[in-house]
């Protein structure tokens, strides 16, 4: 009886930590249910289907769990990432991310976008360390994967002190900035208030680790030269009739599997 409580409390711990980490990952909590069966189930190894729509892409997914050799627990090793281009006649690009990358939904899609992200990661010793991650979209290798490239801390990139060089209003304010810099190691194309040939308008910049520097792009998404730019009134708040930014999800979206529909 000790032995049947003891198992059902383990597993029932397995389950709620498995659950938090694909929440905290940005899948859907739908898998949860799917997740207990499987669990019940006994399984040595599975894997768990999700269809997500990121930005109006829709990015199909396979998560792979599997049971550990010494101990009843379960735990998620990678996912598998199909993502639409946004071409139909393109076929779509895929790619594997592993739980010890701790590459959330919204990350891998930014990074099968060719953009870079900021990670906290452990070398071969389980020392912690800071890299820039960026997919090479133009090398595939060996296991099928693009080429993932490392930026170091000392490669020597700094974001913040390249954004703050840049004429940007929000960075003025220091929550705005906070949340400019956590957009933009998240892998997001961020919006903010610049000014071009002395006009106030809405520009997005994305980090570029490679050279060091930040891409900026109009509100067409075309590529803006940073010595175009000017900021003129750094404290006045842009008029509320000003052109408004698209909003950028952090969570993804996911359709309604009874009608395929979005949410």
């Amino acid at each position: 009886m000790f032995n049947l409580i003891y198992t059902n409390t383990m597993n029932q711990e397995n389950l709620d930590y498995l659950k938090e980490r694909l929440k905290y990952s940005g899948f859907d909590e739908s898998l949860g249910t799917q997740l207990e069966k499987k669990l019940k189930a006994g399984e040595e190894n599975f894997t768990l289907p999700l269809k997500m729509e990121v930005e109006g892409r829709n990015m199909d997914m396979q998560l792979h769990f599997g049971k550990s050799a010494v101990s009843d627990r379960y735990f998620f090793n990678k996912y598998d990432v199909s993502l639409s281009n946004a071409n139909p006649s393109i076929e779509p690009k895929t790619h594997t991310f592993y739980a010890n990358q701790g590459v959330t939904v919204k990350e891998a899609f930014n990074l099968m976008e060719g953009r870079a992200v900021m990670k906290n990661l452990l070398n071969a010793e389980k020392e912690p360390y800071k890299a820039w991650l960026q997919l090479d979209l133009g090398v595939k290798e060996q296991n099928g994967n693009f080429k993932m490239e490392q930026y170091h801390e000392n490669y020597g990139y700094d974001v913040k002190k390249v954004l703050e060089n840049l004429p940007i209003k929000e960075a003025f304010d220091p929550n705005k900035a906070d949340w400019l810099l956590k957009a933009v190691q998240k892998g997001n194309q961020y919006p903010v208030t610049m000014q071009k040939d002395g006009k106030e308008e809405i520009m997005y910049v994305e980090a570029n680790p490679k050279f060091k520097s930040v891409n900026v792009y109009d509100s067409q998404m075309r590529t803006v030269k940073t010595n175009e730019l000017t900021l003129d009134n750094v404290v006045k708040e842009p008029d509320e009739s000003k052109k408004k930014a698209r909003m950028i999800p952090e969570t993804p979206q996911v359709p309604k599997a009874s009608k395929g529909k979005r949410v």
